[in-house]
């Protein structure tokens, strides 16, 4: 089982997803905690560890760091530019 940290970028996003795409956003976390990826989980162009997974229009934006998996952004997609600018922050 992998540690999962979650950036306060992170938090405020999955408070911001309505309550029936909240579950499944945990549901994928969850996964992600038992390092069992689903077929959604990509490789981001561009950076060394940076990865994301999709629920939906949701996206997961994490990174590996020492055994651990850190989420750098939980957000609702809406153009080609969000990974590139939210895994910065």
């Amino acid at each position: 089982m992998t540690k999962i940290l979650l950036r306060p970028r992170a938090i405020a996003g999955l408070a911001a997803a309505p309550e029936e795409h909240r579950w499944e956003i945990k549901a994928a976390l969850d996964a992600l905690e038992r390092g069992s990826f689903s077929p959604h989980t990509e490789k981001l162009g561009g950076t060394a560890r940076g990865h994301r997974t999709r629920v939906g229009r949701w996206r997961i934006l994490f990174v590996f760091r020492n055994g651990e998996i850190e989420i750098a952004d939980i957000f609702l997609k809406k153009g080609r530019s969000d990974y590139r600018r939210r895994m910065r922050r």
